[in-house]
């Protein structure tokens, strides 16, 4: 079996370590995957590599599963990850342009079948103990601060938004620097805080977090997956949301809905006060609209 100098090498040791409890068809996917460039795997969908390797996509995720994947999805992330430290975003733009090629019914439908990747993922990556406890926290918290870290700011925004419909007390913030310095001096012990951060550790992540231990508010941290792998027992409650490789669909698909699971979940618990704060909401609406 052939592979190229591009091919991922942590594939090639799934697949060493699990071929021989493959079928043949399995193998087939298998020795097609391990032989891809990491560029262009991670731009196969399920479908396509059915195609190619000639068989089905229920046996194409089966494959992916039984080389130690949780799926395909899974599979291209964790691939990937040696190319998205080395490359620079320029080249991997160009890399995605080649890729998708520039048929834009074709890259539509690329990008459609990327998103339901992402929230299928995001889905399965659902700890539902861990929703649960985020819930409760919310539920009990004095304010409930949102707060996006980098590019997360609209989904913190979003979810804080949702959250008060629900009843609650919120703020929110995309704030960093000494701006968030400032803002973190009314953070109170009886306050909770959803910390919305992609990926990377950053000093206005690191600042929250540990203003968080000190003060001894509770922490719901949405993230990343490998964030996620760093801050597993950090947390009091860790909700992942999974990125596409390919950068064709955006992690924060999975974090807007988180953020609504979330608030929806605060509303159930109190369907009563948030019955009566949509009413309210509604009785406002009804003023801006006719001011007489």
């Amino acid at each position: 079996m052939e592979t190229s100098d591009r091919a991922s090498s942590v594939l090639k040791q799934h697949f060493d370590q699990h071929r021989t409890e493959l079928s043949r068809s399995e193998l087939a996917v298998a020795e097609y995957l391990v032989g891809l460039p990491i560029d262009v795997l991670i731009f196969k969908s399920a479908e396509e590599i059915a195609a190619d390797a000639g068989t089905s996509d229920a046996t194409v995720i089966r494959t992916a599963r039984r080389l130690g994947f949780s799926g395909l999805p899974e599979l291209k992330r964790i691939c990937s990850r040696t190319m998205a430290r080395t490359i620079p975003t320029s080249d991997r733009l160009e890399q995605r342009f080649r890729g998708t090629g520039s048929d834009l019914p074709k890259v539509a439908h690329q990008m459609f079948a990327t998103a339901r990747e992402v929230l299928s993922s995001t889905e399965e990556q659902l700890d539902e103990e861990a929703f649960a406890a985020a819930v409760s926290l919310l539920e009990s918290a004095d304010t409930v601060w949102c707060l996006g870290m980098g590019t997360a700011e609209v989904e913190a925004r979003h979810c804080s938004i949702a959250l008060s419909r629900t009843g609650l007390r919120t703020r929110c913030s995309g704030a960093s620097g000494f701006t968030l310095a400032n803002e973190l001096l009314d953070l109170r012990k009886d306050d909770a805080v959803i910390l919305f951060n992609a990926v990377h550790e950053t000093a206005e992540f690191s600042l929250v977090t540990s203003q968080m231990a000190e003060l001894g508010c509770k922490l719901v941290l949405v993230c990343g997956v490998q964030l996620g792998e760093l801050y597993r027992n950090k947390v009091d409650a860790l909700l992942t949301c999974v990125g596409s490789p390919s950068k064709l669909a955006s992690w924060s698909l999975g974090a807007i809905v988180i953020g609504d699971l979330l608030a929806y979940g605060v509303a159930v618990k109190n369907q009563p006060r948030a019955v009566a704060t949509k009413r309210r909401l509604a009785g406002l609406r009804s003023k801006v609209l006719s001011p007489k």
